[in-house]
């Protein structure tokens, strides 16, 4: 039952054609003012924030928030935060209250390019070592050569999400802002397939990310026609506006917004320790603790946490300045139903 689960979720999360008409339904006043839709929606949503109040059910560690691009669809550039790497100790110390408390998946990714990070393969491999299930990573793929291609593998990665936004290398270069050749990033793919195949692995799962926007819709099709059969999967996502601070073009004005799933199912930890709202929140303007001072749990199950989570319950986003605009919890771009 759980594979034909799994099955089913893969299908609508990455088969473009049914997932876009998912969202176009989730979208629509037909459905979001439906009370029957609404009352199974509902139910859903309060049996997984009573399953996750207490223990996330993802972890996402920044292991660094240096990045070495300036996307158009992201604020990075303008973050004011100050940028390190994490360090091994403080890793090792977080993986292993992960493991303590029964969180089986990890992501070494946040607010920026986690390979700039030259410990990251080391961490994986802590992280497999202590017997985490599910550690991944996203990564733009720039400095995915052969070596780090080879060290990834190796180091036990289940998966690896590469965002590349573009199909071809005009619209790469508008959407990147920066001098990197789409050419070696797709080698770069390329390159990881075939030795993950020449090694005899399964892992990592290759997924290519593709964010949609105005600047490359017009080439999402054959984006996905190039890639369908060489990776794993392929993820179309709707981009959103960070926290408000990033503008977006054509944002329906019935939009609903649910109480945001990420509250309750992911919990970041940025890479000097701090915990905060979630991993929009990039500078960190809502904090719930450092887990060099306090546990995962106590500050997963803390009083802030919880004040928090009530405002998303009654829906009052504009109590929280990091809230109060954002379009990530429209209930067409990140529903609960996607919440695996």
């Amino acid at each position: 039952m759980s594979r034909l689960l799994d099955e089913a979720y893969n299908h609508v999360v990455y088969t473009y054609g049914v997932k876009k008409t998912a969202m176009s339904l989730l979208s629509s006043p037909v459905t979001i003012y439906n009370p029957l839709y609404l009352h199974f929606y509902n139910d859903f949503m309060d049996k997984r924030m009573k399953q996750f109040s207490d223990v996330p059910f993802r972890v996402m560690i920044e292991n660094s928030n240096m990045c070495n691009l300036s996307c158009t669809f992201c604020p990075h550039k303008s973050m004011r935060r100050k940028q390190g790497i994490m360090s091994n100790s403080l890793f090792e110390t977080t993986v292993n209250q992960c493991k303590n408390l029964g969180v089986d998946y990890v992501t070494i990714y946040g607010f920026g390019e986690p390979l700039l990070d030259p410990n990251f393969c080391l961490k994986v491999n802590l992280a497999k070592k202590i017997g985490l299930g599910r550690v991944t990573t996203n990564t733009n793929g720039t400095l995915l050569n052969a070596e780090a291609a080879e060290n990834l593998i190796t180091s036990g990665l289940d998966e690896i999400y590469i965002s590349i936004d573009a199909n071809t290398a005009e619209t790469y270069q508008k959407v990147r802002g920066s001098g990197t050749k789409f050419s070696e990033v797709e080698n770069n793919v390329r390159f990881l397939l075939k030795k993950r195949s020449k090694l005899g692995r399964r892992n990592p799962a290759v997924t290519l990310s593709y964010v949609e926007s105005e600047l490359n819709k017009h080439e999402t099709q054959d984006f996905i026609s190039k890639w369908l059969n060489v990776v794993d999967h392929i993820s179309i996502s709707k981009i959103h506006n960070w926290t408000g601070n990033i503008p977006i073009e054509n944002c329906v004005h019935y939009r609903m917004r649910d109480p945001c799933r990420l509250i309750w199912t992911d919990m970041v930890i940025n890479w000097d320790g701090t915990v905060p709202l979630c991993c929009n929140d990039y500078e960190g303007t809502v904090r719930f603790g450092n887990v060099k001072l306090d546990s995962i749990k106590d500050i997963w199950g803390g009083e802030k946490m919880k004040a928090i989570r009530d405002c998303h319950k009654k829906k009052k986003f504009n109590q929280i300045s990091a809230c109060k605009t954002c379009t990530y919890n429209c209930h067409d771009k990140s529903p609960w139903w996607v919440s695996k």
